[in-house]
């Protein structure tokens, strides 16, 4: 049987979309956050068209990263805490207050923010937070409805506001810039380094997807690794379960016969790491980093029982991950810095064969994921010139 229609469109009332421009119309510091639901719905013309016509600055969550280019001028996930914290009204487009967003709580969010929600489910309005302008109705239809609704000039941020985000912007795409700069020099390599050394790779190659999972591994990924297109990224997502990278390389392989480039944390590649198989049996473009600090966020850390044991959480920080797809016929690759890292990434690339390269980084570097590391004393930061960014939806 083949479905003629999965998805049917569903109309928002037009009641609804006059309100929500009402709502937008009196706002002086809005907000677009852009969560997955928005990039399924593919209706990324009517989305850019509308950020662009109204000048509201945008802020994508991860899998909506590329929706619009990570270095359009809107974008404002350089300045993600000031965003968050100062929007006055918040228009979400596919994305909920859930865990993700803080459940749109303070101190994370405005105590006095307002919302515009744009989701097919009745039932996600007001979870959280009172929804101001509820807009039910399948995301292609609503902003399809608002855009033709909206009037020139109707929707103006305060010069202010731009400008305020504007700055913080440019100081943390700074300092972000001069991290990576010195990342790049580090010894033994670290995140950053690393990454700096992918980022430079994928830059001229939009069409490359990308899965990526870890706990450092993702949290920072996200913050580095700029998309251009959408849909080209595959996380974790709402639920935050590991194991899902190697399922979600094939998977985007298959279907696109796109090259697929995953960035794994080596805990979360041993959740399904025997998938390289599958891979090599059906001779898959894809090529898998793994980030190999010898641990779950770090692999320096003591066995606090006591005795000679490993600690729980240490992995064999020595251990030669290329090996594993070499045994089924792939090509391995071995990087403990990042000109290294660039020279085997661009081969594997260019080879189109199944490729894993080991990618060996400080085993000191790593800190507990996202805002965990704020309980704990005994924890590290994450280094400067980034803001935490969560995960999608």
């Amino acid at each position: 049987m083949r479905v003629v229609d999965a998805a049917p469109r569903q109309l928002p009332a037009p009641e609804a979309v006059a309100r929500a421009l009402a709502v937008l119309e009196k706002a002086e510091r809005p907000l677009v956050i852009l969560g997955k639901g928005a990039a399924y719905a593919r209706a990324d013309a009517d989305i850019r068209a509308f950020i662009e016509q109204t000048k509201i600055p945008f802020l994508p969550m991860s899998m909506a990263k590329g929706l619009l280019p990570d270095n359009h001028p809107q974008s404002v996930a350089a300045a993600r805490h000031v965003a968050l914290s100062q929007a006055d009204l918040v228009m979400l487009i596919g994305a909920r207050l859930n865990w993700l967003l803080g459940h749109g709580r303070s101190p994370q969010w405005s105590a006095t923010a307002r919302f515009v929600q744009l989701d097919i489910m009745p039932t996600e309005m007001d979870s959280n937070r009172a929804i101001a302008a509820p807009v039910v109705g399948d995301i292609a239809s609503s902003m399809s409805e608002l855009l033709a609704a909206l009037k020139p000039g109707q929707v103006r941020p305060s010069p202010e506001w731009l400008h305020d985000l504007a700055e913080h912007k440019e100081k943390n795409v700074k300092r972000m810039e001069a991290n990576l700069a010195g990342a790049a020099h580090a010894d033994p390599m670290g995140f950053y380094g690393a990454l700096g050394a992918i980022k430079k790779v994928l830059a001229d190659k939009p069409e490359i997807y990308l899965v990526n999972e870890g706990a450092n591994t993702l949290d920072i990924t996200r913050n580095v690794i700029d998309m251009q297109a959408p849909r080209k990224r595959l996380d974790c997502g709402t639920w935050g379960v590991m194991g899902v990278g190697m399922g979600f390389a094939i998977a985007a392989a298959v279907t696109s016969d796109k090259p697929v480039v995953a960035i794994e944390g080596d805990s979360a590649f041993g959740f399904s790491g025997m998938e390289i198989e599958t891979i090599c049996r059906y001779r898959l473009p894809i090529v898998t980093v793994i980030f190999n600090n010898g641990g779950i966020y770090r692999g320096d850390d003591v066995n606090r029982s006591g005795g000679t044991d490993p600690a729980p959480t240490v992995l064999m920080n020595d251990a030669q991950y290329e090996k594993l797809i070499e045994a089924f016929g792939g090509d391995g690759y071995y990087a403990a810095d990042p000109q290294s890292l660039s020279n085997a990434l661009t081969k594997a690339l260019a080879s189109g064969r199944p490729s894993l390269i080991n990618c060996a980084i400080n085993p000191k570097v790593g800190t507990e994921s996202g805002h965990i590391g704020n309980l704990n004393p005994h924890s590290e930061t994450h280094s400067p010139g980034t803001e935490h960014q969560t995960t999608d939806k």
